[in-house]
């Protein structure tokens, strides 16, 4: 087909047949978010009333919906209401509605249906012979449901997976910006060694790392990782980009400009301006953590916690203890599992028992600081004193007590509240330790200096410090919660993380199966989901690709357990349901966006901890 023919094409409100590719990318519109993630496609829409069925291809630059262009041609006088209750999941509907999307790396054009449209085998067959026959190049179907799937081997049509497709994208923008900094290519467990001015090009997701100037990912992983979750924190650049490492490792040991300002992603070397205009950058806005109140010594239960309690037991706690007030109403939806905090007077107690501050205020006057391998042995060693030391004897023995009376002998979760973590502006996601399944008074000791301890994480200074946080102010409250063997756990945000622009109400849903510590290290990619509220549909964009789960020891702590991948891990009712619970948590929250951690056991949601999102730029 000859340019001039081609560019006329611009014009056309819909062709009849698409004969190259030419053709195709003439009238496709590359989406910057939902469902096809920067992939160009192309809207078709099959007149069944026609004999034999007329295929529309819409030109999709001009209509962003198929009832734009079919009332613009008269084919349809219905309001979009009726038109939508017609078209759609039923069997005898006029029009057969979808697009065809090409995933570059594939090689391949798949045909994708919404992911709320029911449709019959039987159907899907007719639809994929005379989209075909109309069509320069073999198409195959991508289901967008578990029904849409099953159609299709119920049909016998070959279909792209799920991850296939999913991992199909070259690149994707999970945080906007632009930076300059030393490239440096990250192997695996070699993330410690990153400075503040590198931007960090990793082959494969670290559970953590210190704050950069920039993140590139070789590998896709989930945007609520804790890494992610951080470069939001941090105002960084964060993007996946396919072979990554392979694209760019010439440039590595040198500076550069990450920029990913827009939907597309660039890397290339500084200019010695740049360079210098970097270095002279201001730092961020200090943020300010609450004032620790170290003359509260109670023990109080969740229950009795509100957004109040911030500077005596820490904003986890204190948020989670509004959560649990939202149960006390019949149509709650969920519980929260019982529990007690352990306020910071008991940390402040601790290091003067031990004799820790003396450590912490000469490390913290020290120079060498400044110097990587210094500063993680001396942090090292610093850990090293709170695990050596000892709880007061008053102080566990009234823990221990408070444990016993409250939640009975069942191993607890021992985690980190700390009045530097969840606040405006820094996330803190993933900086201090959890310890799962604790069981006996020894082992309760234990847990509570490890999670007093992890304060002085390198991972935990590195982050406050870019925040400009004052270390002196920082303390450690503790939060006990009954633990739950969870059947599947997972994290859900009330704001579509791929798409925080987006008019449309979206929540974002990760899950694995077993309890939650893998969902957010980003190791392996989890269930990911996306719920669309008005239009009542799940869009599956990933199965967990999680072959082990994690269980409770007996003994205490945590065992692996194996399972079969590219199963699902949460029914449609579940999804349903926490994401009604999820919408009613941020309306407690004053209606901003949540973070919000939840586990599954059985038909029954509890919800675990809930912060304020944090937006990217």
């Amino acid at each position: 087909m000859g340019k001039d023919l081609i560019a006329a094409l611009s014009d056309k409100a819909a062709v009849d047949r698409i004969a190259s590719d030419a053709v195709f990318d003439r009238i496709a519109r590359t989406e910057g978010g939902g469902r096809f993630y920067e992939l160009p496609q192309v809207m078709f829409a099959i007149d069944r009333s026609a004999s034999p069925p007329r295929v529309h291809w819409i030109n999709t630059r001009q209509y962003r919906f198929h009832f734009d262009f079919l009332q613009s041609r008269y084919l349809t006088l219905a309001d979009s209401a009726t038109f939508n209750t017609a078209n759609y999941s039923n069997a005898d509907r006029r029009f057969v509605l979808g697009a065809v999307v090409r995933y570059p790396r594939l090689a391949r054009y798949g045909v994708e249906l919404w992911e709320g449209d029911v449709v019959e085998p039987a159907l899907l067959t007719a639809m994929m012979t005379q989209l075909q026959a109309t069509f320069h190049a073999p198409l195959t179907f991508k289901p967008n449901s578990d029904q849409q799937r099953a159609a299709a081997a119920k049909a016998g049509l070959p279909t792209i997976g799920i991850e296939e497709a999913y991992g199909s994208r070259e690149q994707l923008v999970l945080n906007r910006g632009k930076a300059v900094g030393r490239l440096v290519l990250v192997g695996e467990g070699e993330e410690d060694a990153l400075l503040p001015g590198d931007i960090a090009l990793l082959r494969t997701t670290p559970i953590r790392m210190p704050p950069v100037a920039g993140i590139v990912s070789a590998t896709f992983t989930t945007p609520i990782n804790h890494v992610s979750l951080l470069a939001k924190t941090w105002g960084i650049p964060n993007v996946y980009r396919a072979d990554a490492d392979r694209l760019w490792a010439a440039l590595a040991g040198k500076q550069v400009v990450l920029d990913a300002a827009g939907a597309t992603v660039t890397l290339r070397l500084a200019t010695a301006a740049e360079v210098r205009k970097a270095e002279q950058a201001q730092g961020a806005r200090a943020i300010r953590a609450p004032r620790a109140d170290l003359a509260y010594t109670g023990l109080p239960a969740l229950a009795d916690q509100t957004a109040s309690w911030v500077n005596r037991t820490g904003t986890k706690a204190a948020n989670l203890g509004t959560v649990a007030a939202m149960t006390r109403r019949s149509s709650a939806g969920f519980t929260v599992p019982p529990g007690f905090s352990v306020p910071f007077a008991f940390y402040d107690r601790f290091v003067a028992a031990n004799g820790v501050g003396g450590d912490i205020e000469a490390f913290l006057k020290d120079p060498r600081r400044s110097d990587p391998a210094w500063r993680a042995r001396a942090l090292a060693a610093l850990r090293a004193r709170f695990a050596g030391g000892h709880v007061p004897e008053a102080d566990i023995a009234a823990i221990a007590a408070r444990r016993s009376a409250l939640l009975g002998d069942k191993g607890v979760f021992v985690r980190s509240s700390t009045n530097a973590e969840d606040l405006p502006g820094f996330n803190g996601a993933g900086l201090y330790d959890t310890v799962p399944n604790v069981t006996g008074r020894d082992a309760l000791a234990a847990a509570l200096k490890t999670v007093w301890g992890s304060l002085w994480n390198d991972r935990a200074y590195l982050a406050r410090e870019k925040a400009r946080i004052d270390h002196r102010a920082v303390r450690a409250a503790v939060l006990i919660q009954i633990g739950i063997d969870a059947d599947a756990a997972g994290v859900m945000t009330t704001v579509d993380p791929f798409d925080e622009r987006s008019d449309e109400r979206r929540l974002f849903i990760a899950a694995k199966r077993g309890i939650g510590i893998r969902v957010v290290e980003g190791r392996k990619v989890a269930e990911q989901l996306i719920y669309r509220p008005e239009l009542d549909s799940i869009q599956i964009l990933t199965r967990s690709q999680d072959d082990v789960m994690l269980h409770f020891a007996p003994d205490g702590g945590v065992r692996e357990v194996k399972v079969e991948t590219d199963r699902a891990v949460l029914s449609d009712d579940l999804v349903r349901r926490l994401s009604k619970i999820g919408l009613a948590i941020e309306a407690n929250f004053g209606s901003r966006p949540q973070d919000v951690e939840w586990v599954v056991v059985g038909n029954q949601i509890m919800i675990v901890q809930s912060r304020d999102y944090v937006r990217g730029n």
